[in-house]
């Protein structure tokens, strides 16, 4: 009896040991009980130009965060378009985040119809587990400001009826044209890059500060524009 006994305590003495060893270290991202974090992407060429999710990727790693990812964007796609395809993508695994980008301009010409897509895909993702996140692009290099207000209100809109987050790169692509002397963006170089770091910021709570090596982004720029989606995002909430 007392050799069970002694068992028995020998067995519960370990498992504390294993439990509070997943607190040991605080900073990992698995501790908050997250581990492997799986990003679906839908969008056209404001996702795959530069390799947003690459670069998100790139950037969460070098912080402890692993990330997998599947893009189904598709180059001058709608929502519409892509919505059958995202469903059963729902459906067939398990994704912890919805990424939803329109065609440009469709927020603004088609402000029912995108409203009724990311509702129909807002709440698939959620069917399915998963967290609707709605990306709003720069829309151009030169930021059009006038254009770019009324996207970004369709989709605080849009983010706002289905509970969504909101990636506001376009606001922030203005934020830093205003404040980083002399730049010039891209659509495939610098803007995809600050999305990126703006993704990082709202998704996990990162200030990048550090180039990851091997990042595909290496523009002089690239420390100003990772301190401005800091700025923006903290500023915005």
């Amino acid at each position: 009896m007392k050799k069970i006994f002694l068992s028995l305590f020998a067995l519960f003495t370990l498992s504390l040991t294993i439990v509070f060893a997943g607190y040991a270290n605080p900073d990992t991202y698995e501790t908050e009980g997250r581990g492997v974090v799986s990003i679906l992407f839908v969008g056209n060429s404001f996702v795959f130009a530069g390799d947003i999710p690459g670069q998100l990727q790139a950037l969460a790693g070098a912080h402890g965060i692993e990330i997998t990812y599947t893009d189904i964007s598709a180059g001058g796609a709608t929502l519409r378009n892509l919505r059958n395809n995202a469903i059963r993508e729902m459906r067939n695994r398990r994704f912890d985040y919805v990424v939803l980008q329109d065609q440009s301009r469709r927020p603004h010409v088609d402000t029912n119809g995108f409203l009724y897509d990311i509702r129909v895909l807002s709440n698939a993702a959620r069917e399915n587990g998963a967290m609707p996140v709605l990306y709003n692009p720069a829309v151009s290099d030169q930021p059009d400001e006038e254009l770019q207000n009324i996207l970004s209100e369709v989709y605080r809109r849009a983010a706002r009826e289905n509970d969504a987050i909101l990636i506001n790169a376009g606001d922030a692509s203005i934020y830093a044209y205003n404040t980083i002397p002399g730049l010039l963006l891209s659509k495939s170089g610098n803007q995809a890059f600050l999305a990126a770091c703006v993704f990082a910021a709202i998704l996990f709570d990162l200030h990048i500060t550090d180039i990851p090596q091997g990042s595909r982004y290496t523009g002089h720029n690239a420390i100003a524009l990772a301190q401005a989606a800091w700025n923006f995002v903290n500023s915005s909430r």
